[in-house]
């Protein structure tokens, strides 16, 4: 059956109110279909008959340049996804064109083919002819695009991400592209945008994934992709546009035809670099790095996209706090974040008001942009590897509650470095965890083991207290003395409390535990034991359970990473271009272009030293319990 024919029909093993019901479905048949993957021979017919009849459900199309993909099912129920080349545009007597858009398509199957294995990539099955067609059977991703996700998720009315949850993604974003390295050779997507990630929820919620700090990220569609080596981009060029790149998100080399020697740097990692960063930048700030409209270029003079983005850098991200006109409307849309900075400023003596809390997240957010200004280098060689910048948006994250907390002390931030020292960085930092807590074990066992041994040791001796004057006579209970041997260890976790790291904790903890030993000495000496021996064995068990907990505190102190200066990027030797059209929108000229030292139109952040203690009496801990309210 080669012809298509128009059902109501549902599939045999989809359930009565699955997501097919009541859809009309189109079946068609498989031809000449051809496995991915080799398949024996016992079981290749079938593995082919679970593709040779399928129903289309044409409410699911999405349509591309030359393509379109569209969810498929089997009668079984399978859900698959079908990509289909259709010569749009191409005349009928254009042969030469047609060729070249089946090989662009051969080769975008050979590149998925190649990636399919790896996790974040779509499964491959195989390929064939739908009514003469040529088709790519591939898995269909149940989720959303990383566009769609991030209207969702924005906390702002700019479109504005979370920078924690940005950098989250950001950071998924990059170790998925940096599992691409581990092919033969390798290869480069080489059409990273909003639109061709998606965030799989066939197990969790994008609201869930947030919730965990992780997200499961897919890459798709192959048709700019290509081998990391030298050669002819001229198959995937699209009506002038080199490589069908989205050119929001495209570096330079991608945008031009014109330049000697471009075509050598777009089989490079350095591509996806720059369009990753370029992804980030877009959650960040609700837009894309530069406005390539029409209208910005002619006010722009009319730049070429490519000498835009190597003439100019773009604005620094202001961020959903440094923009923010109340930042605690945006601290209600971001409850992690709002617990960081609940927790630090119950630390503090003076409760900062909401202008001075905008400013300490504005700084810690501050840290993206050294990292964006690398990745969006003109210079592809310049630019730091997918791994690097993985490695130094994880250190990010997994500092920004501290870093939350040493912005609203005026500390210096703990950096997140790229390259070699951010590998160091986090080996560094694993060390040390370990140690503290190999020494904290260390000190529980031996505050316990010392009560728990005098415990058993002294059950049931005879005793009387006090001494002079008798309450009580009769038997000793173990677990007594036991819980009079902990006092020095339980002073000292006590008096210590929220202040680990500092040396106030220290002296606090020492102290803690040097009261418990006085009072545990108290009790032994007002009581009368059976023989002057056994006293004086207590009193060797207690300073055992006395200097139990110094290792714990010692080691807090000193083996928790100290504050060190964030890293700036130099001062960009291009001037900064300004979003043209918020510029237009707001009837102000873009006065910066092509002026040295530019400087950028994102909202302003006063110094520190501006912010007055006593500007708003309302605290940051208040802020938190009013937002706990909104969300209950």
């Amino acid at each position: 059956m080669t012809a298509a024919a128009v059902l109501e029909a549902r599939p045999s093993g989809a359930p009565a109110a699955g997501a097919f019901e009541g859809k009309r479905l189109r079946l068609v048949r498989l031809e000449s279909f051809e496995p991915a993957a080799y398949i024996a021979p016992e079981h290749r017919a079938a593995y082919d008959r679970r593709f040779v009849t399928l129903l289309l459900d044409e409410g699911s199309l999405r349509r591309g340049g030359v393509g379109e993909v569209i969810r498929a099912v089997s009668p079984r129920g399978e859900r698959f996804a079908l990509k289909r080349l259709r010569a749009m545009g191409v005349g009928d007597g254009d042969s030469g064109s047609a060729a070249a858009l089946r090989a662009s398509f051969d080769a975008e199957y050979d590149a998925h083919r190649a990636l399919a294995s790896l996790r974040g990539f779509p499964r491959l099955f195989g390929r064939g002819r739908v009514e003469g067609d040529p088709v790519i059977v591939m898995e269909w991703v149940e989720g959303v695009t990383l566009e769609t996700a991030a209207r969702a998720l924005a906390v702002d009315g700019a479109g504005r991400l979370s920078p924690l949850v940005a950098a989250r993604i950001g950071r998924d974003l990059f170790d998925l592209l940096a599992r691409m390295a581990y092919l033969d050779g390798g290869l480069a997507h080489r059409d990273v945008s909003l639109r061709n990630v998606m965030v799989d929820t066939s197990r969790l919620s994008v609201a869930d994934q947030v919730e965990e700090g992780s997200f499961q990220l897919v890459l798709i569609d192959f048709g700019s992709a290509a081998p990391l080596q030298d050669g002819d981009s001229s198959l995937t060029a699209r009506y002038g546009a080199a490589c069908g790149a989205t050119a929001d998100y495209a570096p330079p080399e991608m945008l031009t035809e014109d330049v000697a020697g471009m075509d050598g740097l777009r089989h490079s990692p350095a591509v996806d670099v720059y369009a990753a960063a370029g992804v980030l930048y877009a959650l960040l700030e609700g837009r894309p790095p530069y406005d390539l409209s029409f209208e910005a270029r002619e006010r722009c003079g009319g730049l070429s996209a490519f000498r835009m983005k190597t003439e100019f850098s773009p604005e620094p991200p202001a961020g959903a706090h440094g923009a923010a006109t109340d930042v605690r409307a945006v601290l209600a849309a971001e409850p992690e974040v709002a617990v960081a900075v609940g927790r630090a400023v119950a630390e503090l003596t003076d409760a900062p008001s909401p202008h001075g809390i905008r400013l300490a997240l504005a700084t810690v957010d501050g840290q993206l942009d050294a990292l964006l200004a690398a990745c969006l280098a003109p210079v592809a060689a310049r630019r730091p590897s997918s791994a690097a910048m993985r490695d130094a948006l994880a250190l990010f994250c997994s500092q920004y509650a501290d870093n939350v907390a040493r912005a609203l002390k005026g500390e210096p931030l703990a950096p997140c470095p790229l390259g070699p020292a951010a590998a160091a960085t986090r080996r560094g930092r694993r060390l040390r965890r370990g140690a503290r807590m190999t020494a904290r074990a260390l000190s529980a066992a031996v505050a316990v083991g010392v009560a728990v041994s005098v415990g058993v040791l002294v059950q049931g001796m005879s005793v009387t207290f006090p001494a002079n004057e008798p309450w009580w006579t009769g038997p000793l209970p173990g677990a007594v003395a036991a819980a009079a041997l902990l006092l020095p260890f339980v002073g000292a976790l006590a008096a210590r409390g929220r202040a680990v790291p500092t040396t106030l904790g220290l002296v606090a903890g020492a102290l803690g535990a040097l009261l418990g030993a006085a009072l545990a000495g108290l009790l032994t000496a007002l009581t009368a034991w059976p023989t002057p021996a056994v006293e004086q064995a207590l009193y060797g068990a207690l300073f055992l359970a006395t200097a139990a907990p110094l290792p714990l505190l010692v080691a807090d102190r000193a083996l928790t990473p100290a504050g060190a200066a964030v890293p700036v990027a130099p001062a960009p030797s291009r001037p900064v271009l300004p979003w043209i059209a918020s510029s237009a929108a707001a009837g102000a000229p873009p006065s910066n272009i092509g002026g040295e030292g530019a400087g950028s139109t994102a909202a302003a952040l006063p110094d520190a030293s501006s912010v007055a203690a006593g500007d708003e009496a309302e605290a940051a801990y208040e802020v938190v319990d009013e937002m706990s309210e909104e969300l209950a």
